[in-house]
This record gives C-alpha cells, sequence and structure tokens, in this order.
C-alpha cells in the first residue's frame, strides 16, 4: 500500500525512523529514483523489533484522529512526496531518496527571455540573389526558438500575422567584384546598414540594387549572405560587374545655312573609384566657340552633402529675326537676313546638394558670369501674318558692353525609372528656379520656372510607352542664352550645344500658326508621346542595350506680350502658337555611352531654306 504525504503532514522523524523507506520506480510506477539501477545493492536491513509490533503500531496509528492542523491546506506547492510499506524479503532503498510527482502541465513556469545571439546558430539560408529568400516558419506543434530581440525592439512590429517572419540582423556589408570602385563608394549607396535588422522582403534591398544600377557603374548587381560571427547575424555580401565609367556625354555636329559646327563631351562617372564626376566639353563653329569643366564629388569630406564646381567660357554669337530683318552696325554694315550679335560669357557655378530619400534629391548653386556684348545699333522686323504684318524692333535681350549675371539656382529630383539610360518603368520629375536680381549685385533682374516629367510604362509584350510632359515660365529680363529656344522643343530642327546656336531656323509650322513667329521667348511648354520596341539587352560587351523608337508631340512657344497682345493676321485656332514635332530612329546603349540615330540627326545634316 502506497501512502501519498504532502511535506507539511510528514510524522516526526521518530515515527518514521525505523522503517527507513523511500518509494522506488519499481514500487510507485510514477517517478524515476535519483540514482540509476546499476547503483551497487547496500548491505541487507533487517528491523530491530519482530513484525508482530509493527502491526500493532500501524493499526494504531490508523485508528487515531487526525490533527486540526492537518486540515489546514498545505502552504507550499511543492509536489507530494511517495512512501510505500516496506517488503520484508527485498533490500531497502538508499536512506531518503524520494520521487517527485510531476506538476500539471498548466503550472509550468514561463519560458525564459530570449537571450543575446551565440556563434555557431543556423541562419536558415546562405545566400540570395536580388531579394532575400524567407525561412518558413516551424511546424504548429513545435513552439518556435525565440529570436534575439535587441532590448526595447520588437521584430513583429506588433502584427500578428508576422510572429514568425524571420529577421536577420546585419553584421557588416562585404563588397566582391570591384576592381576601380572603392567599397566605401559602394556602401554609400546602401540604405541597409550595419547594426539594422531586415526581412526577407525588405523594400530596402530592391531599392539599394536600383540606386548602385543608377550610377552607372556597373553592368550587373546582386546580394547574397553568409553566416556572421554571431548567432542570427549575417554579412551582407554585394557582388557587382563594373562597365566602364568614362563615357561620351555629348556628340554633336551637324551643318546649317550659316555654318558647319561640331562638338563633344566626355565624362568620367567614377574618378579615381570615389564616385566623383569630371566632365569636359566642347564645341566649335564658324565665329564660334564654346569650353565648359565640371566637377561633382557626390559624398564631399565623407558627408551626406555633395560639391558642384563648373566653369564655362564662349565666344558666341547669335541670330535674330526671322522675317523682313534689317540690322545697322556700328561700323556701317547693314544685315537684312538676320541681325547678328557677338559677345563673350564667362563664368561658373558653385553649388552642393543633398538626398531627401533614395528617389529625392534637391540642389543649390550660385552662378556667376561676366559677359561682354557687341550689339548693332538698331535692328527690325517684320512681325505679323503677311499682309498684315507690321515692322517691330528686335528684342536682343542682352546689355550693351559689360554685365554680370548674378543668382542662385535651385532644383528638385524625384526618380523612381528602373534604369537610367534605357528605362522601362517608373518615372522622373525634375523642377528648377533661377533666380537673379540687383541685391546680388546682378545687371539682369529675372525668375525662370521649369518642370520636367516623364512616364514609363512596359506593356505585356515587353514594349514601352513614354508620356513626357515639359512646361517653363520666365518673369522679368532674362539674358538672351536663358530663355526658351524654338530649337530646345523641336526635333525638327537643330538645337543649341553648350548654349551656342548655329542657325535661324523658325519652326516648321506644321499646324499654320503663329508659331513661325517664335524665337526666342519666355513661355515654353511640351507634350510627347514615344513607343518604343527593346530589340537587344546584354549586360556584356560593347553594346548593352538597343531600341526602335518613335515619337509625336505639340510644342508651344510664346511671350508674355504675345498672349497679353494679339499679333496681327492671325485669326481663330492660328492665333495660339503650337506645332507638331516628332521623331524616329535607334537609341543604343554602349559601354562608351548613349547615342541616338534618328530622322532628326538626318535634319541637322541638312541645310533648310528660310522663306
Amino acid at each position: 500500500m502506497i501512502v501519498l504525504t504532502p511535506p507539511s503532514r510528514v510524522p516526526p522523524k521518530s515515527v518514521l525512523r525505523p522503517l527507513r523507506l523511500c518509494a522506488s520506480a519499481r514500487n510507485s510506477g510514477r517517478g524515476t529514483s535519483r540514482f540509476s539501477r546499476d547503483t551497487p545493492p547496500r548491505r541487507e536491513w533487517r528491523s530491530p523489533a519482530p513484525p508482530s509490533l509493527l502491526l500493532l503500531l500501524l493499526a494504531a496509528t490508523a485508528l487515531l484522529p487526525a490533527s486540526p492542523l492537518a486540515q489546514l491546506p498545505p502552504p507550499n506547492p511543492d509536489p507530494p512526496t511517495a512512501t510505500t510499506t516496506p517488503d520484508p524479503d527485498e533490500p531497502p532503498a538508499p536512506a531518503e531518496a524520494t520521487t517527485e510527482v510531476a506538476p500539471p502541465e498548466a503550472a509550468a513556469p514561463p519560458e525564459p527571455p530570449p537571450t543575446p545571439p551565440e556563434p555557431g546558430s543556423e541562419l536558415g539560408p546562405d545566400e540570395f540573389e536580388g531579394t532575400v529568400t524567407e525561412v518558413a516558419p516551424p511546424a504548429a506543434a513545435t513552439s518556435p526558438e525565440p529570436t534575439p530581440t535587441p532590448p526595447g525592439e520588437s521584430l513583429t512590429d506588433g502584427a500578428p500575422d508576422e510572429a514568425h517572419v524571420v529577421r536577420y540582423y546585419l553584421e557588416q556589408l562585404e563588397v566582391l567584384g570591384n576592381d576601380r570602385t572603392r567599397a566605401e563608394t559602394i556602401t554609400r549607396s546602401m540604405l541597409l546598414q550595419p547594426g539594422e535588422t531586415f526581412r526577407a522582403d525588405d523594400e530596402r534591398i530592391d531599392q539599394s540594387k536600383v540606386a548602385l544600377l543608377a550610377t552607372g557603374f556597373f553592368e550587373e548587381v546582386r546580394f547574397s549572405l553568409r553566416r556572421g560571427s554571431r548567432r542570427g547575424w549575417v554579412v551582407f555580401q554585394i557582388h557587382v560587374r563594373e562597365r566602364w565609367t568614362l563615357v561620351v556625354e555629348n556628340l554633336a555636329f551637324g551643318y546649317t545655312t550659316i555654318t558647319p559646327f561640331g562638338g563633344l563631351g566626355v565624362t568620367e562617372l567614377n574618378l579615381f573609384g570615389t564616385g566623383s564626376q569630371l566632365s569636359a566639353a566642347f564645341v566649335v563653329g564658324d565665329q564660334q566657340q564654346a569650353y565648359r569643366l565640371r566637377f561633382v564629388d557626390p559624398s564631399f569630406l565623407g558627408s551626406d552633402w555633395s560639391l558642384l564646381v563648373a566653369a564655362q567660357v564662349s565666344d558666341a554669337q547669335d541670330y535674330l529675326g526671322l522675317n523682313g530683318v534689317t540690322s545697322f552696325r556700328a561700323d556701317g554694315t547693314t544685315e537684312t537676313g538676320h541681325a547678328t550679335i557677338d559677345y563673350w560669357r564667362a563664368g561658373g557655378t558653385l553649388g552642393t546638394g543633398v538626398r531627401l530619400s533614395e528617389r529625392m534629391r534637391l540642389d543649390l548653386a550660385y552662378r556667376f558670369e561676366w559677359i561682354d556684348a557687341d550689339l548693332p545699333i538698331a535692328a527690325s522686323y517684320q512681325r505679323g501674318n503677311p499682309p498684315n504684318s507690321v515692322s517691330a524692333p528686335i528684342p536682343l535681350d542682352l546689355l550693351p558692353g559689360q554685365s554680370l549675371v548674378s543668382g542662385f539656382q535651385a532644383s528638385f529630383a524625384y526618380d523612381t525609372r528602373d534604369d537610367p539610360f534605357l528605362p522601362t518603368n517608373g518615372m522622373r520629375l525634375r523642377a528648377g528656379v533661377d533666380f537673379a536680381h540687383g541685391v546680388f549685385g546682378s545687371d539682369y533682374s529675372f525668375a525662370k520656372f521649369t518642370v520636367d516629367w516623364a512616364m514609363h510604362f512596359q506593356l505585356p509584350w515587353t514594349h514601352v510607352v513614354t508620356l513626357a510632359v515639359f512646361a517653363g515660365a520666365i518673369v522679368g529680363n532674362a539674358p538672351l542664352f536663358d530663355q526658351f529656344f524654338v530649337g530646345d522643343l523641336s526635333d525638327l530642327i537643330p538645337g543649341r550645344v553648350l548654349d551656342l546656336n548655329f542657325h535661324a531656323y523658325p519652326a516648321h509650322n506644321i499646324l499654320g500658326t503663329a508659331i513661325r513667329e517664335m524665337q526666342y521667348e519666355d513661355l515654353a511648354a511640351k507634350i510627347a508621346v514615344e513607343y518604343s520596341w527593346p530589340l537587344y539587352r546584354s549586360r556584356t560587351g560593347f553594346l548593352y542595350g538597343l531600341d526602335v523608337f518613335a515619337s509625336i508631340g505639340f510644342f508651344s512657344l510664346a511671350s508674355a506680350t504675345d498672349v497679353e497682345l494679339q499679333l496681327p493676321g492671325y485669326a481663330g485656332a492660328e492665333v495660339f502658337p503650337i506645332d507638331l514635332t516628332g521623331d524616329v530612329g535607334f537609341r543604343f546603349d554602349t559601354m562608351i555611352g548613349l547615342f541616338r540615330l534618328s530622322f532628326s540627326n538626318v535634319m541637322g545634316l541638312i541645310p533648310q531654306q528660310v522663306d
């Protein structure tokens, strides 16, 4: 017979001392002895009293009434112990050994809090490409091992559906495959930093990849993980394949009725592997030339701010007036085709910028230029639609002799494109303002506002549609080279190169509007749609991509005076200075830059007769 007695009700040792018993596993069936069954047996023990006396003592104990104290609840919640009557033929068990009864499952103590990461733990997946592969949560019947959590931080962010999301602790960033680019230049573009936690589907991983590709330094970027030195910590590996970073930025050549011209610009996108840019450009024509040098350090002195230093020198001519021009110069000569102005221009820009986020950027700069202009004594042209045209003075928009431009520039950029050269998805927004005033020592007081937006859509059959919008306005008396030019809006006539104009072509006026009167103006707008067909893509070799494209759009150019006063000779829809523009051709992304071979290039090589 087994008697279970709570510890608080154990009789005095004087009662139990003659018994010297313990409930073994074999007798009770509810526990395991603290000793193994291989323990050598002790010497056989015999009770000093006769068996009859023992039986009488047991019977008397059973008949005694329970003490009132014994009926109180036990103050100690420890599990009860088990005792048995002895077997005379069996050797006694070791003295005072007891077997504990297992407590109920509900009374189990709570799990200890997570401990700091320990070395040698498994991390799940060792490698991923592009995006980390998430480790599956454990089965429902198994309690998951607690993930180490820094003090005061919850890895689930309070979301019930993320209870088993695996997160990693970033021990360090490791760059592989970089021969020319410094490791710190690459890690500067990463949104993940050592000491942070991240999960498999963290959006910062894809954003970091896009940011690295947007630098133009790499043909390919991929990511992988390897185990760190402590439990739960990983080393984030950045694998890159570098591309050629000395690129042709501006290749221009053409032939107009006034002069042939040609120019070239080259840029080192990754100077000495630091991510700094150094560019040089020039253009030369008959009686015209311009040179520009530009340097950009994206992380000046290791900070988040960039440094911009630029300088430009121009020996320029411009050709004003489109119809019935008469110009008188100081040397006594008279011009009838156009009014020619000559000017020297030298100056520079000093600026800085900062990334507001991985997609947004803000730039600020101070601009200073010195101008020396040689202008006609008087110049006029016929303005309006014949036969109702009238003679009007040509706005030269430069001060004679020497003058200064001094002011500030600010620009904001937001870019989500998937590729900076041949994008297929995303958008690009640029907004800027130039402000000059006499307070800064400028002889020209004006404000120029511009907005340039483009959205790219990839169709299900991988072709791309691009919608582009541009708008600009000038308030005040901006110098000639800061105004909006017809060649910069129309694809069918040559544009300016380093702010130099080499022709006096009007718009083609396909729609028959007042656009034929516009040349340099202070209001501009353009909207265009482009359809492109990607023919070739590669991450190796000389040619990275080839697209065939076709575009069509509308543009408008006007002055504030024309908006207030209707041009003579135009009526109805002709009053609105709008015209068609478009282009068709091929676009190449190569090791040395982005090139376009199109119908507009051919038009720039053919001199156009002006009526």
